[in-house]
C-alpha cells in the first residue's frame, strides 16, 4: 500500500484541472495574506496572519505542507498538542478544523505551529499590570518565520523549540509541579474538609481523619500516620509544613486560614501553577547578571549576583488599597537620611483627621508645611490653623530626616513614574508578621543599611556614621541596577517543594479568566516583529 499511494497522488495531480495546481495554491495563499487585517477569518477559525506573512513571503507564497510534507505538518500538530499540557497550555487551542480546504489548511498548520511557539516563548496573554505582568517591552522577541522555516526544512520540533522557551530554573521546576497537580487532579483531588471551630494541638476532632488524608496527598504526612482523630505531634508537624508552604503562621493549629488553604482544590492549584508559568514566559530571555527581585505576594526580596543569591530579606509591600505595581525598572541611587514629601492622598486621608484632634501633630512628628508659611514658624508646624475648615489638605507637607521619618534612614531610588521606591521604615515590628501587605505602595526593607553597604561598597565604612547624623546624602550607584517587582503566587524550590501564596491583588483571577478566554486567537497579541508585506 505504501508503494501505491505515491503513484495515486501523482496520477491525481495529472488529471486535476488547472486551478488546483501548486501555482494556483500559491496565488490563493498570497490572496489570503494580502488582506489588510491582523486576523483573517477562515471559516469559524480566526487566523493570526502576522505570524506567518514573512514565512510565506520568503517562499513566494508556495504551500509549506503539501505533497509529502502534509503528513509531517499533521504530525507536528499532534506533537504540539501533546506538549502543550506539560507547559501549562491548552491542547485544544492548537487544533485545526478538518473541513478546511488544502490551501487554507496549509495556512492554518503554519499559523498554529507559529502561535504555539509564540505562546510557549512569550505567553498567550499580554503582560499588563492587571494580570501581574511588567509590560510587553521586557519580553523576549520571537521570530516566527525562523521557527517555521526550520520546521518546514525538517528540523526536529524539540530542537526548534528549546531556544525559544523560557530557560529559567524556576520555570522548569514549576513544570514539575504542574505535572504533580495534574496527576492529583486526574486522581480526583481531595474532598473538602467541613468548616468548624479551630483545632489546636492535642485536641480531638472528627474532621482530622480527612485532614490526614488531605496532607498525605500532597506529601506533608507519611502514609503510616493515616489514622487518628487527635491532633498529635506528627500531624502538628505536617500541618506546620503545609502552613510554611502556603505563607501561613506555622503554629500547627488548624484555624480558619489553614482550613481555607487545605480546601483549595487540586484543580484550582493546577490553574494557579499554569498562571505562574505564563508569568515566567513574560520575562526577558535572561535576567541581568546582577539584579534585585521582589516577589510581592510572598513579600520577599533577593539580591542576585552571577546567579547566586547574595542577600535575602523580608519586605513589606502595598496593601490591597495601595497596591505595589509590578514593574521592571532600575535603581539609580541611595539616599541616606531622606526627607519625605507626604503624598496629597495621605495628607488628606490620614494626617488631616489627626490634626483636627491634635494641632501639634506636625510638630511632634517632625513635619513642616512647605512654601505657605516660610516666615511663620508656628503655622509652618500646623499650629494656629483651624483644620476643621478643610475637607482636603491644602498645603505641601514634608517630614524631616530622622529615625521617625516614614522612609526610615535609607531610601533606594527607582526610575519609574509611579513614585515607587525601596526604603527603610521605623515600623520594624511589621517584619515579624507573616502577612506583610501593609504599606502605601512602596517596598519597605528589613535590612536597608546592610543592602546600602553592598550596593555602595566604596562608602560602606562611612554609612553607619552618616546614618546617625541626620544629614541627607545621595550616593550614586556605579551603574543602574535592574529591579524586578514580580507577582508570583506559585513557585518550587530546588528540592521540589511547591509554595503557594494568596492572590493578594486579584491578578491571578484576572489572568486565569484571560487564559481561558484565549482558547482561540480571537484577539491577537501585540506583534513582536514588524510585518513584511
Amino acid at each position: 500500500m505504501s508503494f501505491v499511494r505515491p503513484l495515486y497522488v501523482v496520477a491525481a495531480l495529472v488529471l486535476l484541472p488547472v486551478p488546483f495546481c501548486p501555482a494556483a495554491w500559491a496565488t490563493s495563499i498570497a490572496s489570503r495574506l494580502a488582506e489588510d487585517s491582523a486576523v483573517i477569518q477562515i471559516g469559524e477559525h480566526p487566523l493570526e496572519a502576522d505570524l506567518i506573512r514573512e514565512f510565506y513571503s520568503e517562499r513566494a507564497f508556495k504551500p509549506a505542507w503539501d505533497g509529502n510534507s502534509r503528513q509531517r505538518g499533521e504530525h507536528l500538530l499532534d506533537q504540539i498538542r501533546a506538549i502543550a499540557p506539560t507547559e501549562g497550555l491548552r491542547a485544544q487551542s492548537y487544533t485545526v478544523p478538518e473541513a478546511a480546504g488544502a490551501d487554507d489548511r496549509d495556512l492554518l498548520i503554519s499559523e498554529t505551529l507559529a502561535r504555539f511557539a509564540r505562546d510557549l516563548s512569550i505567553g498567550r496573554v499580554t503582560p499588563s499590570r492587571q494580570v501581574g505582568g511588567m509590560g510587553t517591552e521586557i519580553r523576549a522577541k520571537i521570530d516566527s518565520a525562523t521557527v517555521l522555516r526550520d520546521l518546514a526544512a525538517g528540523r526536529d520540533l524539540f530542537a526548534t523549540l528549546i531556544p525559544v522557551q523560557p530557560a529559567y530554573a524556576g520555570y522548569h521546576r514549576l513544570k514539575v509541579a504542574l505535572s504533580l497537580y495534574e496527576k492529583l487532579t486526574e486522581a480526583g483531588g481531595w474532598t473538602a474538609i467541613a468548616d468548624g471551630a479551630s483545632i489546636k494541638p492535642g485536641m480531638e476532632d472528627a474532621r482530622l481523619p480527612a485532614v490526614r488524608k488531605r496532607l498525605m496527598m500532597t506529601g506533608e504526612l507519611a502514609a503510616n500516620q493515616a489514622q487518628g482523630k487527635t491532633l498529635d505531634a506528627p500531624l502538628v508537624e505536617a500541618i506546620k509544613r503545609f502552613q510554611a508552604r502556603h505563607g501561613i503562621d506555622p503554629d500547627g493549629a488548624i484555624g480558619k486560614q489553614t482550613l481555607a488553604a487545605l480546601n483549595v482544590s487540586a484543580e484550582e492549584r493546577l490553574r494557579q501553577v499554569a498562571a505562574n508559568l505564563e508569568r515566567w514566559r513574560w520575562m526577558p530571555r535572561r535576567l541581568d547578571g546582577t539584579h534585585i527581585a521582589v516577589n510581592l505576594p510572598a513579600a520577599h526580596f533577593e539580591l542576585v549576583r552571577d546567579g547566586h543569591i547574595d542577600m535575602a530579606m523580608r519586605v513589606v509591600v502595598g496593601d490591597v488599597s495601595h497596591q505595589t505595581p509590578t514593574m521592571a525598572t532600575t535603581m539609580t541611587s541611595v539616599v541616606i537620611n531622606p526627607t519625605w514629601t507626604v503624598p496629597p492622598s495621605i495628607a488628606t486621608r490620614e494626617i488631616l483627621p489627626k490634626l483636627r484632634k491634635d494641632p501639634s501633630y506636625l510638630a511632634s512628628n517632625n513635619m513642616r508645611i512647605l512654601d505657605a508659611f516660610d516666615t511663620d514658624f508656628e503655622k509652618a508646624q500646623g499650629l494656629g490653623i483651624d483644620w476643621s475648615r478643610y475637607s482636603k489638605f491644602p498645603y505641601r507637607l514634608r517630614q524631616k530626616p530622622g529615625a521617625d521619618n516614614a522612609l526610615g534612614q535609607v531610601k533606594f531610588n527607582l526610575d519609574n513614574g509611579d513614585d515607587i521606591y525601596l526604603h527603610d521604615t521605623p515600623k520594624r515590628q511589621y517584619f515579624g508578621h507573616i502577612f506583610r501587605a501593609l504599606s502605601h505602595g512602596c517596598v519597605r526593607l528589613e535590612r536597608p543599611v546592610e543592602l546600602a553597604k553592598m550596593l555602595v561598597p566604596t562608602q560602606s565604612d562611612k554609612l553607619e556614621e552618616w546614618v546617625k547624623d541626620d544629614t541627607t546624602r545621595t550616593l550614586k550607584l556605579d551603574k543602574p541596577l535592574t529591579v524586578y517587582l514580580m507577582y508570583m503566587t506559585a513557585w518550587a524550590d530546588e528540592d521540589g517543594t511547591v509554595h503557594f501564596r494568596e492572590d493578594l491583588y486579584g491578578h491571578d483571577a484576572r489572568l486565569k479568566t484571560a487564559l481561558k478566554r484565549r482558547q482561540h486567537p480571537q484577539q491577537p497579541q501585540v506583534s513582536q516583529e514588524p510585518a513584511k508585506r
